[in-house]
């Protein structure tokens, strides 16, 4: 962390003309909170796989870029040094409210959160015609699913599940971290230590899944959920709400992994395009 930050701070303020004095207010507008705690992920989770990934073989980055609408730009970067394979991730906050505890499957129960992930701009017409070829599917198939992202625009999502257990408190509109008591049981399961907060833990707390095992296809089970969608089994996009379903005893199972086990992940991606 550079020791210049409040420097920094002062000097960015000046810049774009925002007043010094308000900018807590500013940051704590109900707009701009989603938008900041949406990008300053990625240098969390940046910093997150920094502390796990041995430096010699591995180096994780992110790049400051204005990607053009359409084109996705890259919000963290894990460089596998021998060999030069660099993987894109997308780096992704747990809807709001967005935990269930599904118990319609008795005597089996699961634990879901759903993870937003879409693009921030929707592509309108001009867009879906000039992407279409592009991208390699039809116009009418990208206008149905033009908010959507393609297994190709990066090769990993990481998740915090943390941001699910906020709720927007009505008599303010700020965003505040407000477990109900059946989530913060849920979170308690993961066995915190004694002394540690439970909002930090929970955030945390990150998963990590290949783009190509959120998609909608034959070979995931995931099914498409938009209505105009023609091929709902295997259209290729990835739905706007990945589900990050857990077992009774907390380990995902389907297709997500624990940041802890992100060395392996990552060896196997690279293995995989390796061999090709």
């Amino acid at each position: 962390m550079t020791q210049d930050w409040l420097k920094e701070i002062i000097e960015y303020c000046s810049k774009y003309n925002i007043p010094l004095e308000y900018l807590a207010e500013t940051m704590y507008e109900p707009k701009v909170v989603p938008m900041l705690r949406g990008k300053a992920f990625e240098f969390s989770a940046m910093m997150e796989l920094q502390g796990i990934l041995p430096k010699d073989e591995w180096e994780v980055t992110k790049e400051v870029m204005n990607a053009q609408l359409g084109f996705h730009d890259v919000d963290v970067k894990v460089l596998h040094k021998p060999t030069g394979i660099t993987l894109r991730g997308e780096c992704k906050l747990a809807q709001k409210e967005g935990y269930k505890f599904i118990t319609a499957f008795l005597p089996e129960e699961y634990h879901e959160i759903r993870v937003k992930c879409m693009r921030s701009r929707t592509l309108g017409l001009s867009k879906v015609k000039a992407l279409a070829p592009i991208f390699g599917v039809d116009e009418d198939v990208l206008a149905v699913h033009n908010d959507q992202y393609l297994p190709s625009d990066f090769d990993f999502v990481l998740c915090s599940i943390g941001n699910t257990f906020y709720r927007t408190d009505n008599s303010t509109g700020f965003f505040e971290w407000n477990p109900t008591e059946l989530e913060k049981k849920f979170i308690k399961r993961f066995n915190p230590p004694n002394d540690v907060n439970l909002k930090d833990f929970a955030f945390h707390k990150m998963y990590l899944a290949r783009s190509t095992d959120l998609a909608v296809s034959h070979s995931t089970g995931v099914v498409c959920t938009r209505r105009a969608c023609n091929n709902k089994n295997n259209c290729g996009f990835i739905p706007d709400y990945p589900i990050i379903r857990f077992d009774e005893s907390l380990k995902p199972i389907n297709r997500w992994l624990p940041l802890g086990d992100s060395l392996d992940f990552f060896k196997k991606i690279v293995n995989s395009q390796t061999r090709k």
